[in-house]
């Protein structure tokens, strides 16, 4: 009986297993997200609190820019005549460009619904939520966000969103649209840096002169009637070769040589490349 009861007995050289506590409270006064000191009673600091607000205050004008990436033949530029702005998107559109939208939706309810616990019965109201702009809106203004007891799962999300949705719109300045590859097989849209002779696309791993790549785009605007300012199809022709300016093309007009075939949102009046183009290979226009 001795025997046995020294075996049960653990010696003094036996560690004993560390006993964990699966719900242990955070630590007060420790942010969860990186680890800074913050005011007991939250769960994240002024700078991670500050930043997160941020990004969902900022989400709805990223929207609209998403928005506008849906266009498939839209791409960086900014004003370049590359760059098609469509009130809607047409089809084809970009479909990660829609899955990635439809994750912030969905994050967004997760977050509004975590801040703004549903009723005891959910499934009543599981799919009544406000819309996403408010949804955002309502998250950032609420006190509770800096409180959340799992603050770091829904911060490091939201950051990997933003991280995505800012590689989607946001491009160095430095590059900027020049039409699509030329391989019939690929058609992806191409950029390329400003001045650049070359361009490799991505894709299919081809490389091609910018000039060939901007006078194909030139001929798909040129048989599609595509429409644009006298500046942008002025600097489009340029860049193919052509000698154009705006004020060229508007004494055309004033000389009833083109007529504009409609305005942008800003009032501009628009011209038909193709007619453009007519104009300019033609000896006479001069």
């Amino acid at each position: 009986m001795n025997e046995q009861t020294n075996e049960s007995q653990p010696t003094p050289n036996q560690t004993q297993p560390a006993q964990t506590n699966q719900n242990k409270p955070a630590l007060a006064g420790v942010c969860l997200v990186c680890g800074g000191e913050c005011a007991v009673g939250d769960t994240m600091c002024a700078r991670c609190d500050g930043l997160m607000r941020g990004w969902l205050r900022e989400y709805p004008s990223w929207l609209d820019s998403l928005h506008e990436f849906l266009d498939s033949t839209a791409h960086y530029g900014g004003r370049q005549p590359g760059r098609v702005n469509l009130p809607s998107a047409p089809t084809p559109i970009r479909l990660p460009v829609l899955d990635h939208m439809q994750a912030i939706e969905d994050a967004a309810i997760a977050l509004w619904r975590r801040l703004y616990a549903p009723p005891a019965m959910p499934w009543a109201t599981c799919d009544v939520h406000p819309p996403l702009v408010d949804m955002l809106r309502a998250c950032a203004g609420s006190p509770r966000l800096r409180r959340m007891p799992d603050i770091a799962d829904f911060y490091h999300e939201w950051e990997s969103m933003v991280r995505k949705t800012l590689d989607i719109i946001d491009v160095p300045p430095a590059k900027h649209g020049i039409g699509r590859c030329p391989n019939p097989l690929c058609g992806v849209e191409l950029t390329a840096a400003v001045g650049a002779v070359s361009v490799a696309c991505p894709v299919c791993g081809n490389t091609y002169l910018v000039a060939d790549v901007r006078l194909g785009f030139l001929r798909e605007c040129v048989r599609s009637g595509r429409a644009f300012t006298a500046g942008e199809c002025a600097e489009l022709l340029r860049e193919c070769g052509f000698q154009c300016n705006a004020n060229t093309i508007r004494s055309w007009r004033k000389r009833g040589r083109l007529q504009p075939v409609g305005e942008n949102v800003k009032g501009q009046p628009l011209y038909r490349l193709s007619d453009v183009h007519g104009q300019v290979v033609r000896r006479d226009s001069i």
